[in-house]
């Protein structure tokens, strides 16, 4: 290995050289469980394997090979040192409308020969978009996504499985995936090359999971480029069937004459000239008989014509111009912006657990978690992914009957459950779970009779189940050791 390209929810990705001095890239799943379930994920493994290297097409990243490494399997890959398209977009701003149209025509068109061979991505996402030094495109992590979901024996490090902001309604939903939902996907992760905004607006996962689901769309740009906005507005649609196939996309070019490629040397963004702007002019000519009739009444006024009748008549348009009305996330056209939003996303310190953006970010944070629990506390727990950590020290003294009792009581509000875990160090001594306002307590006896220190805990509250809301809980403790 020469270095550490990243981490995922399924492992690592390791810069490594493969025998003949190439250099790959090291895709490890960690695997977990019994014997017999790692077996299976390996087996698994190898299937899917072998259908993915029948998909040969010049913009998808092969799989080279799959190793066994201890408990663990390693898929190899090409390294492509040109970056994903969310470096790019990161590092150097949205794509010109050109370079859109050429990575479009390039992936719409390796996404139709997986569909021809009964190949569902799953999981597109610009970070699954990747560039050689070249800049020509790629589209990866084939089959990863069914590997993840299907397999038993995986571990997962992430706490949300996948990239809701991506996904198509129905996935979000839970109903299954198909060709129409990589058409999605794939659509989404081209506009946000273009934009540099994703479908459902920025929040935490949990809540842009629900507006996935609700297919709850942010608007696109009013300024996005025309030729841009008629490809890839039909794959938004809300409904599966009513979305174009790859094939017919990728058939939708070619790209605009004289359009840039869209990446340089080592990934570096290039925008080559664009095709001038000109804006038609408008202009009428008189009818011969009412140019008759204007010249005999201004004559009978007194009025005389100065102008020959070759020169051009100038027409002014005095029709009001309005720039159009854009909606953001939290701010209707012609309505102020929701409470606790500046209309495009949460102000700081507040947060949207609800996903109805007519209350906007209706949550506060508060600022008690890391703090020492000397005695009641009452708090929320926000973000929807958050964890609260509060650490004590409980008094050790000597005991003959070592019958002292440690007990930490934890409250969750109506409507959620929330689990309470009292840790030493990395070692859970208690759990238990609070469910729609009924308490649970951890009750841990004296571990032994004699001391007269002090041991350090930590009471950890972490959510259960998908319910959130941003009322508070309570922790209590009381008794020692």
């Amino acid at each position: 290995m020469q270095r550490r390209l990243g981490r995922g929810g399924m492992g690592v990705v390791d810069l490594a050289v493969d025998p003949d001095g190439r250099p790959v890239a090291c895709k490890r799943l960690l695997l977990h469980g019994s014997v017999d379930e790692m077996h299976r994920a390996r087996q698994r493994i190898r299937r899917e394997a072998h259908a993915l290297g029948r998909l040969r097409h010049p913009n998808v990243v092969p799989l080279l090979d799959v190793v066994d490494d201890g408990d663990d399997v390693v898929l190899v890959l090409p390294y492509l040192p040109g970056g994903t398209l969310a470096d790019q977009v990161a590092h150097h701003g949205p794509l010109s409308p050109g370079q859109v149209h050429v990575v479009a025509d390039a992936l719409f068109a390796a996404l139709a020969e997986a569909h021809r061979q009964g190949i569902v991505h799953r999981d597109i996402k610009p970070a699954n978009v990747l560039f050689d030094a070249d800049g020509t495109p790629f589209l990866t992590d084939f089959g990863v996504a069914s590997l993840r979901d299907a397999t038993g024996g995986l571990t997962m490090t992430g706490a949300v499985v996948g990239t809701p902001e991506f996904m198509a309604p129905e996935q979000a939903r839970g109903e299954g995936t198909g060709p129409p939902s990589d058409v999605f996907s794939l659509g989404a992760t081209l506009l946000f090359g273009a934009t540099g905004h994703t479908p459902y607006g920025r929040s935490e996962p949990a809540v842009v999971l629900q507006r996935a689901g609700r297919g709850r769309l942010v608007p696109l740009p009013a300024d996005l480029d025309r030729s841009v906005k008629r490809r890839l507005a039909p794959t938004r649609a809300r409904a599966a069937h009513r979305r174009p196939t790859a094939a017919a996309i990728a058939a939708a070019g070619p790209r605009p004459l004289g359009a840039p490629a869209p990446m340089g040397p080592a990934g570096t963004a290039v925008d080559g000239p664009r095709p001038p702007r000109t804006r038609r002019r408008r202009t009428w000519a008189l009818p011969a008989a009412f140019a008759a009739v204007a010249v005999v009444a201004l004559a009978l006024t007194g009025v005389a014509l100065t102008r020959s009748e070759a020169e051009p008549q100038a027409v002014v348009d005095t029709t009001p111009t309005t720039e159009p009305c854009v909606e953001l996330p939290y701010q209707p056209c012609g309505q102020a912006p929701a409470p606790g939003t500046d209309g495009e996303r949460c102000l700081e310190g507040r947060h949207d657990l609800d996903g109805d953006a007519a209350n906007g970010c209706e949550v506060l944070s508060d600022s008690l978690n890391g703090t020492t629990f000397d005695g009641p506390i009452t708090a929320n727990l926000v973000p929807a992914d958050a964890v609260d950590r509060y650490p004590f020290t409980v008094k050790h003294d000597f005991n003959l009957f070592c019958d002292n009792v440690l007990e930490v009581t934890l409250t969750a509000p109506a409507g959620a459950a929330m689990r309470l875990d009292v840790l030493r160090g990395a070692e859970v001594l208690g759990t238990t779970v609070s469910d729609d306002g009924i308490a649970a307590s951890v009750r841990l006896g004296q571990p032994d009779c004699f001391g007269n220190d002090g041991l350090d805990l930590v009471a950890r509250v972490s959510w259960v189940g998908t319910r959130r809301t941003g009322d508070d809980y309570t922790l209590e403790r009381r008794g020692s050791w």
